[in-house]
């Protein structure tokens, strides 16, 4: 056994009192943080070209690029994670993360953005990888059920509410603000996060002057492993982008996705120390709940970016009026999320999560069809109902997912589940950036087929989430 290896602990039952307090005020920070920043640049993309001089096919590469630098490093990250500590990889990336924010919001050039929009992906990756193990070493086993149930409705909050925030910062300020908003949050989340956020009971004692220790915790990542994951994530981002403006080359790196994706899983079959908890997603009832997780954020990816374009162009809402009704979502997901806590004490988790999704998709059908008549307040009613019904979907099921797990494999579980929320946010927005682009050719609305193909996403994650059973209080 490695002698930096630290002799393994009894954990103390959480932590209390203000420090709890102020290493959730970090955690959460930094959740909003990461999660905003996947969103709230897409109401910037047209001033953005105009700056910026770039075209607007060039611009979504600030979202797509901060998108897949994420996916490429979560899962290695995770890994790494749990051998150099989560308190250190957590602070690390947000560090990272904060500085490449000030260095977005100074940019000057479409390729400097795109530089510090790099950085700020991997900063995020560190981020969200060892949220879920810090969560299970802060909170008290007796709270973990309510923590994990508040970090998933912070995240979802985050991500529903980008729009609407971006909204409201362009109409006061430039874009640069977007970025440089995260420096002051950063900073405090840092300061507060080094004092309060625990160590993990296991881990490597690294520090200066020890290269060899640290080479040591380098080798749990499998190169191999590694390479072709990412080249999977990148192929498949690639392969998305070009299907609609050359179809034959872009289904070719669709297909050599495919083929990279099955050799990412042989590989880690194999392999001692997997990225990937193939252990976890082959037991059916897990892998039915991480599925569904990917179809809800693919069903939410999807509909925020077909909203916009039909509450804008197609009925001719103002910026502040679409932002203003879409902010009925956020404010309705977070006043669902307590409810389905309480109703998970009564009820098999799969039917909260199953009834969730079903009230999701019944409001963006209500929607797409347009039987309601097109006034702000008419149409915030069932945008109020699509976020009830993913506030009722993801605290239980986020709970499923980390609950499900061993305490050793926390790294492991939290990049996964970051992979699978950051995979179905850029499979959501490719879909609907594909139909949107198809439209005059194929004649229809890619808006609301945007809208209809998200129902029937979130509609067939909740037949899922009820057919996987065996899910009690």
């Amino acid at each position: 056994m490695n002698e930096a290896l630290k002799t393994p602990t009894t954990p103390v039952d959480g932590l209390s009192g203000t420090r709890l307090l102020f290493a959730a005020i970090s955690i959460y920070i930094g959740m909003i943080c990461a999660n905003l920043d996947m969103v709230i640049l897409q109401n910037a993309l047209p001033t953005l070209t105009r700056d910026l001089q770039v075209d607007s096919a060039t611009a979504v590469w600030v979202v797509t690029l901060y998108m897949l630098v994420m996916l490429v490093f979560l899962l290695p990250l995770s890994s790494l994670s749990d051998r150099i500590g989560y308190k250190r990889t957590y602070l690390w990336g947000f560090g990272m993360f904060t500085v490449a924010s000030l260095g977005c919001g100074f940019a000057t050039s479409f390729f400097s953005l795109q530089a510090w929009r790099g950085v700020q992906g991997l900063g995020a990756a560190a981020m969200m990888c060892s949220t879920t193990s810090l969560i299970r070493v802060v909170y008290p086993r007796a709270r973990m059920a309510r923590a994990i149930g508040a970090n998933a409705t912070v995240v979802a909050v985050s991500l529903a509410a980008g729009p609407s925030i971006a909204a409201l910062i362009l109409e006061q300020g430039s874009w640069h603000w977007l970025f440089w908003v995260n420096v002051p949050l950063g900073a405090l989340a840092l300061l507060v996060g080094n004092w309060a956020l625990p160590a993990n009971p296991v881990q490597l004692s690294l520090g200066r002057g020890q290269g060899r220790e640290w080479l040591a915790a380098l080798r749990v990542i499998d190169l191999r492993s590694f390479v072709l994951s990412a080249a999977f994530f990148i192929a498949l981002v690639l392969g998305s982008g070009r299907i609609d403006v050359a179809p034959l080359q872009g289904a070719g790196v669709l297909a050599l996705a495919v083929l990279l994706g099955y050799a990412f899983v042989r590989r880690e079959r194999r392999s001692a120390v997997p990225m990937l908890p193939l252990d976890l997603l082959g037991q059916r009832h897990y892998g039915l709940t991480i599925l569904t997780s990917y179809a809800s954020f693919a069903a939410q990816g999807a509909a925020f970016v077909a909203l916009p374009f039909y509450l804008q162009h197609g009925l001719g809402f103002s910026l502040a009026e679409s932002a203003l009704v879409m902010t009925a979502w956020p404010f309705s997901l977070a006043l669902a999320a307590p409810v389905a806590a309480r109703l998970t004490q009564r009820l098999p988790i799969s039917h909260v999560c199953g009834a969730g999704l079903f009230a999701l998709a019944a409001g963006l059908l209500s929607i797409a069809s347009g039987w309601l008549p097109a006034t702000p307040a008419l149409l915030a009613v069932p945008l109020a109902i699509c976020g009830a019904g993913f506030g009722m979907f993801q605290a239980p099921n986020n709970y499923l997912i980390i609950a499900a797990a061993p305490a050793n494999r926390s790294g492991a579980v939290g990049g996964l589940r970051a992979v699978t929320r950051t995979f179905g946010q850029m499979s959501g927005t490719a879909a609907v950036g594909l139909l949107l682009a198809l439209q005059a050719t194929l004649g229809v609305n890619g808006a609301i087929l945007g809208l209809f193909a998200a129902a029937a996403l979130a509609a067939s994650a909740g037949y899922a989430s009820v057919a996987r059973g065996g899910a009690g209080t």
